[in-house]
């Protein structure tokens, strides 16, 4: 019996010794899967807090257009709002009917405001993995005239 004992113990160190690099080789192999979820959340981010800052602006952009200011006034204080956003990669984008400023008369009108941006630095930064990305992201905003 004890023999036999003794000769398991043998065996369970032979296995031991075997399994080694077990661990090493299946690492090696989740590897590139786990860079890829984690580059993917990545992109996710970024692309995500671009989309969030844009809509932000574009938000606040119809906000000061609605309360009577002109064009370029509304434009000005929508690219102050987002000042993490390249602005030369950005087009603003009005959609009303009403007057430039709005006044009185065009209460109730609706004013849609959309900003537009590029996202080519983010498709750059992740080489062969940006190609899944779109060229643009797109937030508008809109309210009434008041």
């Amino acid at each position: 019996m004890g023999f036999q004992l003794e000769n398991l113990r043998s065996k369970s160190k032979q296995k031991l010794a075997n399994d080694q690099g077990a661990a090493a080789v299946e690492f090696a192999l989740l590897l590139p899967v786990l860079t890829l979820i984690i580059m993917g959340m990545i992109v996710f981010g970024l692309v995500l807090n671009s989309y969030l800052e844009i809509t932000h602006a574009a938000r606040e952009g119809v906000r000061w257009a609605t309360l009577g200011d002109s064009r370029v006034e509304v434009e000005t204080k929508t690219q102050a709002a987002s000042p993490g956003i390249d602005w030369s990669k950005a087009a603003i984008t009005h959609t009303t009917d009403a007057s430039d400023p709005p006044e009185l008369a065009d209460q109730g009108i609706p004013y849609t405001l959309t900003v537009t941006y590029e996202i080519d630095d983010l498709k750059s930064m992740f080489g062969p993995f940006g190609t899944v990305l779109p060229d643009t992201i797109q937030g508008s905003a809109t309210q009434r005239v008041e």
